[in-house]
């Protein structure tokens, strides 16, 4: 039997992106999961599938006192939700994500003091914008720069939470850091860089861009992680582990322009690939792969390779976008 059956948890940002994978999870587990989400990002089509096994609430995390009693219930809390999305959407919203994600992390953390529940704050690859070690290890975050975006000092803060209400009040916590998260469940929005590299890309590529805007000249690297993998990461650590920091990927790192020209391969395109490189955003990091030296020695190892996780995007993506939506 699992180890998450029968256990009481808590899902915030469930609908989203790496959240329904999450609480997907925990349901085939047999855990009773609760999931709070304003729906401001997240949808509840990524949940629909999973009918009334979850108790769904439509609860803002900014201003809700809701979840004060329901912490005092739970084993485990996924904190997923966030002000997040693709590096044009960071750019635009500096101070609100930086706001609204540290109020949401304070009042989660308040709400748990004095209770017995495992926090699970999900930080990001962003808090070692500033970073000149590579592979990054997790004790990076104690030596690199701060990060220059907003979003990524909300998240350097959150950890900065989780780590304080530990030391001050005993709040268990796990700190885990995705790095590059693609899969279905996250499509592209309304300008570039609304979501992230890989939405955005298939979208160009399917809908006939030719040549293939790319931003900034392609040679930018990443450690893109399918998101099922992320969930599994995140169980398999919870489950386990507590009061310690972890970073979630393949270790695998990739130049944009490559992973442009496997998508490219992968839609179907027939021309000669041929990109178009525009200027990049002003807080584009150059390089960014972790070191997961320490979460592969604790047993875990990614499934999915990054041709198999591609080919699961663009189909999903392929029901999602029209002819006219294109």
């Amino acid at each position: 039997m699992s180890a998450w059956a029968g256990k009481r948890v808590l899902v915030t940002g469930g609908a989203g992106f790496i959240g329904h994978a999450v609480v997907a999870r925990l349901v085939e587990s047999r855990a009773h999961v609760t999931v709070v989400d304003n729906l401001s990002k997240g949808n509840l089509d990524n949940l629909r599938p999973l009918g009334q096994q979850i108790e769904f609430r439509d609860e803002d995390l900014l201003t809700s006192d809701a979840l004060n009693e329901v912490l005092r219930h739970t084993d485990t809390c996924f904190h997923l939700a966030a002000k997040i999305g693709g590096i044009a959407y960071f750019h635009r919203t500096p101070a609100s994500s930086l706001r609204e994600n540290s109020i949401m992390n304070f009042r989660l953390w308040d709400a748990a003091i004095g209770t017995h529940c495992l926090m699970v704050c999900l930080s990001s690859s962003m808090v070692f914008e500033r970073t000149t070690s590579f592979p990054t290890p997790e004790h990076a975050v104690t030596t690199s720069p701060p990060p220059l975006t907003g979003y990524g000092f909300s998240k350097l803060v959150a950890e900065y939470v989780a780590r304080t209400y530990f030391e001050e009040y005993g709040v268990r916590f796990l700190i885990m850091r995705p790095f590059n998260a693609y899969g279905p469940g996250e499509a592209p929005g309304e300008y570039i860089g609304y979501a992230h590299v890989i939405p955005d890309l298939i979208k160009k590529i399917l809908s006939g861009q030719y040549p293939l805007e790319i931003l900034g000249n392609g040679d930018q690297t990443r450690s893109y992680t399918f998101v099922e993998d992320i969930a599994d990461a995140i169980l398999y650590v919870a489950d386990r582990f507590d009061n310690d920091d972890f970073n979630i990927g393949t270790g695998v790192e990739t130049k944009v322009i490559d992973l442009a020209r496997v998508i490219w391969a992968l839609c179907g395109r027939t021309e000669p690939f041929r990109f178009h490189p525009t200027t990049s955003l002003k807080y584009d990091v150059a390089r960014r792969v972790p070191d997961v030296t320490k979460l592969f020695q604790k047993g875990w190892r990614p499934k999915y390779s990054l041709d198999e996780g591609l080919r699961m995007t663009i189909e999903w993506l392929k029901t999602k976008l029209t002819l006219k939506q294109l």
